[in-house]
């Protein structure tokens, strides 16, 4: 059997689970922080989550899990069949991850962690995530996923990627990024409504109040 290790505030974790779930894989999760603990680095060499491990060893880097799991079970399919529809459903998980959550995360430490934001750090974050989004809106066909009438990898990672992004665009500078793009909102309310996406927000929501209130002492 399959074992994921990682937490729920991981929205890369939260990636894999959604996909293994969506696939039907059996297995087992097993709650674990990122670590530099030389046991841990002997699975995640960057001591980074997600991580999975299979019958044949460990495998790291959320698109590099996703892959595998494309070929173990390709008979549920989360990436379309035509190479060039795959290519496009990479682009826009790339997208997403590079373009918008990757300089998001910046200020996640003053959002979600107790810590600061320098005022350059702000003031450069947004023009790259509204240079992201607009690459989004050329891409997306919201139909009613990203890309095209099938749910795809391209929906577990921008549906992943949102909703910590959205928290940290409000509450630093009071944009409300779902309305940037038309279709955005109505695309993930779509989403949300898959009754694994439901059930497994649920868990997330309660793992991360528990988490949260921990951080900061409550």
């Amino acid at each position: 059997m399959l074992k994921l290790y990682g937490f729920h505030v991981s929205n890369y974790f939260n990636m894999v689970k959604l996909a293994l779930l969506e696939k039907g894989f059996e297995f087992e999760e097993i709650r674990t922080y990122p670590s530099q603990e030389p046991q841990f680095l002997n699975m995640s060499p960057m001591g980074k989550v997600p991580c999975l491990e299979a019958r044949e060893g460990c495998l790291t880097e959320t698109s590099v899990i996703l892959e595998f799991l494309e070929d173990v079970i390709p008979e549920v399919p989360l990436l379309p069949a035509d190479p060039f529809a795959r290519a496009k459903v990479r682009e826009l998980m790339k997208v997403c991850e590079l373009y918008i959550e990757l300089p998001s995360r910046r200020l996640y430490n003053g959002v979600f962690y107790g810590g600061n934001n320098s005022q350059q750090t702000i003031d450069e974050v947004r023009p790259l995530v509204e240079r992201g989004l607009k690459a989004l809106a050329k891409l997306a066909h919201f139909n009613p996923y990203l890309a095209g009438k099938e749910f795809s990898y391209a929906d577990i990672v921008a549906y992943h990627t949102f909703g910590a992004v959205e928290r940290t665009m409000q509450v630093v500078y009071g944009w409300n990024v779902m309305d940037e793009v038309p279709g955005l909102r109505g695309w993930r309310e779509t989403v949300a409504s898959r009754p694994i996406v439901h059930q497994l927000d649920s868990t997330i929501a309660d793992e991360r109040q528990s988490f949260f209130s921990k951080q900061s002492g409550e």
